[in-house]
């Protein structure tokens, strides 16, 4: 509670030439809207309310008479309705003085996380002469923008966080080195265990896939459910963790290596391919913001994906490039897709996203992830300290 801030909404409004912003939820259908209008999570929303915040002046708050205390902590004329009649009315009245707003709303349904609004309340609020585009942006300027401190408090996570792949591949070779087995579980385990000394948390289940295991994006072991590591195994580690805070922003790294002392070429080969889809990606970002020019989360995904896709292994990346990271992993901000969405929203300073291509075959997969980190200068950064550059050799 307490992130409800009226005054930076009403400035991103006035930046983005909106009248106004509609906040609306029906039974918990738009947690975009309760988040930022600090509604606890426990709360009994059974009815609609409708926030309206227009770039100047005073919110309006449209509640239901049975629950009008949900709103009574955000500032406002509030107006109760009953019946249908009486809402309308109270929409009616309360729109007519603009033309252009923001909703949870995304054309085509193209962003399907901004899409929180139903279609039939869409065409209600038209009705009464308004035009409505989305709000991905706003949200993204108000729920995906990184203070100062949260940055600040990140690096060492991250930093911790590409050590803590070293130790797992080291810890991998100790145990082979000595004759003991080993499975995907256990390095799993021994990840999670490092993340807690180091008084960090992380969401379960961290992602340790061999071979064809590593070729699945999603996969992840578990006690009853999982590989053996041996000699000539292909492993990819996928890790990430954040302070133990309630503001705390994460970090999100993928590494690869090989069970022997050095790599064959058929490893070093995708690896290499899926490194440059990484770097392209990230220049582009580093460019456009160089040279002062907008960026969308799609165009990322574009440079990514046409660098796997010359090589020949388009159809083997079946993922989308990157996501939003804030205090959520996967964040409220723009993420890297023109595959699974076409994600226009802009790339803002102070936001973090992944950058995480992949070539996923039948026998083995490769990724590599890195953060990167937008500073309020427009320098764009690669969080987690040294950027793997080849496949780690785990028994050399």
């Amino acid at each position: 509670m307490g992130k409800f801030n009226l005054e930076k909404i009403q400035s991103f409004l006035k930046q983005m030439n909106l009248d106004a912003w509609l906040l609306y939820d029906f039974r918990k259908s738009n947690e975009i809207a309760q988040n930022i209008l600090d509604i606890p999570k426990e709360s009994h929303l059974t009815r609609r309310f409708y926030y309206f915040i227009p770039k100047e002046g005073t919110p309006v708050k449209i509640v239901n008479a049975i629950e009008a205390f949900h709103l009574d902590h955000l500032p406002g004329k509030q107006l109760k309705y009953s019946s249908h009649a009486s809402l309308s009315n109270h929409l009616k009245e309360t729109l007519k003085a603009v033309k252009k707003i923001a909703m949870e709303y995304s054309h085509l349904n193209a962003i399907p996380y901004v899409s929180k609004v139903d279609a039939g309340t869409l065409e209600q609020v038209k009705s009464y002469g308004v035009e409505i585009v989305t709000s991905g942006d706003l949200i993204s300027l108000f729920d995906a923008v990184w203070s100062e401190e949260q940055y600040r408090e990140n690096v060492p996570v991250a930093n911790r966080l590409t050590e803590i792949a070293h130790e797992a591949f080291s810890f991998i070779k100790q145990k082979t080195l000595s004759g003991i087995s080993l499975n995907e579980f256990d390095v799993q385990q021994f990840i999670d265990k490092k993340i807690t000394e180091a008084g960090y948390e992380t969401e379960p289940p961290i992602i340790v896939g061999v071979n064809e295991n590593s070729g699945n994006p999603h996969y992840a072991p578990d006690e009853n459910n999982h590989k053996e590591i041996k000699r000539g195994d292909f492993v990819l580690i996928d890790l990430w963790a954040k302070q133990r805070k309630a503001n705390g922003v994460w970090a999100d790294i993928t590494w690869t290596g090989y069970m022997g002392d050095s790599v064959p070429e058929k490893y070093v080969k995708i690896y290499n391919i899926v490194a440059e889809a990484r770097d392209t990606a990230f220049n582009l970002v580093s460019s456009r913001f160089k040279e002062k020019k907008e960026i969308r989360g799609y165009e990322v995904d574009d440079a990514a994906r046409g660098v796997i896709t010359k090589a020949g292994y388009g159809d083997y990346f079946f993922h989308r490039t990157g996501h939003s990271i804030t205090t959520d992993l996967h964040g409220s901000g723009a993420h890297m897709d023109d595959y699974e969405t076409k994600d226009e929203r802009l790339l803002l300073p102070s936001t973090s996203f992944s950058i995480e291509p992949g070539i996923y075959l039948p026998e083995f997969g490769v990724r590599t992830e890195i953060d990167v980190f937008i500073k309020p200068n427009g320098d764009v950064v690669a969080t987690g300290g040294e950027r793997q550059r080849e496949i780690i050799p785990i028994l050399k």
